[in-house]
C-alpha cells in the first residue's frame, strides 16, 4: 500500500550546458538536437531565438524566463536551470528596474532544482 511511504530525497537538479542554436539562412535552428522532435514547431522557433538571446547575454529577464519555461516544457529541467543561472550571473539582473524579474527567475530556479524525478512505473 502506497498511502504512507516516503519517497528518498533526491539530490538537487544540477544544471547542464544550453545548446545553442546554429545560424541558418532565415535566423536560427536548433536542427539535430534532441529539443527537436519536443516541442512544436512554433514553441521550438520561438525558442531558437531565446537561446540565441541568452547565447548573446542579452539584457533582457524576458529572455532568459521565457527559454526556461520552453525548455521545461521540453523535458529539459537541466538546460532549464542553466538558463535561469545565465540571467542571475548577468551585471543587469542586479539592476533595480528587474529585481522583480530576477526574484521570479530565482523562484523558478529553485523550484527546478528541487523537484522530484518522476517516480517509475512499477
Amino acid at each position: 500500500m502506497g498511502l504512507f511511504t516516503r519517497r528518498n530525497a533526491a539530490a538537487p537538479m544540477e544544471p547542464v550546458p544550453i545548446t545553442v542554436p546554429r545560424p541558418s539562412i532565415d535566423g536560427w535552428t536548433l536542427a539535430g538536437t534532441p529539443l527537436v522532435t519536443k516541442l512544436s514547431k512554433p514553441d521550438l522557433r520561438e525558442l531558437e531565438t531565446l537561446l540565441h538571446g541568452v547565447a548573446v547575454q542579452s539584457d533582457t529577464p524576458f529572455t532568459y524566463e521565457r527559454a526556461a519555461v520552453l525548455l521545461e516544457r521540453a523535458g529539459e529541467p537541466g538546460q532549464a536551470v542553466s538558463a535561469c543561472d545565465a540571467w542571475l550571473a548577468l551585471p543587469a539582473s542586479k539592476w533595480p528596474e528587474y529585481s522583480h524579474y530576477t526574484r521570479s527567475i530565482d523562484k523558478r530556479r529553485t523550484r527546478l532544482r528541487n523537484r522530484q524525478p518522476p517516480a517509475a512505473a512499477s
